[in-house]
């Protein structure tokens, strides 16, 4: 596949993933993952190393499938997840998305990303780094993995899937 059409077909599918958590569709985001998937956000270690073993090292979430994203989100909208009621509104910027590799059926793309969150009347912003693996199903192209690198882990407020 062409470089830009890769880079077009997976700007559609990060951007319609922070757009449905934005607006709070838990069950069309989560159907943006692949059955067996990987969610994680690692910690830091120190100031210059972040974790890079989710077996090994503090994650600050770790999820490897769909059921494990949508029990999440589950607990977010009814409450369960006491620092999220209410539900903190969101709004996720992307941007400097590029396709770091690519073929017929898989492409990884890295960007950066910026999220306010307000909720309880406080404003908060973190930011980082997603990297995102797709692939191909059918003729649906899938998040498979997602890497959230968050480089402002001192936090005002605690973190969910759909925060960061």
């Amino acid at each position: 596949m062409e470089q830009q059409q890769a880079l077009e077909i997976g700007r559609d599918v990060i951007y319609r993933e922070a757009d449905l958590l934005d607006r709070w569709e838990w069950q069309a985001w989560s159907e943006l993952y692949t059955v067996e998937c990987e969610f994680w956000c690692p910690a830091w270690i120190s100031e210059i190393k972040i974790g890079d073993d989710p077996a090994k090292t503090l994650s600050h979430f770790y999820m490897t499938t769909r059921v494990a994203l949508q029990d999440r989100t589950w607990r977010i909208e009814s409450g369960v997840a006491p620092f999220a009621v209410p539900v903190p509104r969101t709004c996720h910027v992307i941007s400097n998305v590029y396709v770091e590799s690519n073929d017929d059926t898989s492409m990884v793309l890295r960007s950066h990303w910026h999220c306010m969150t307000y909720a309880r009347q406080a404003t908060s912003s973190v930011y980082g780094f997603y990297d995102h693996h797709l692939i191909k199903e059918g003729d649906r192209w899938m998040i498979k993995k997602k890497q959230i690198t968050l480089l402002n882990d001192h936090l005002e407020m605690p973190i969910d899937v759909n925060t960061v």
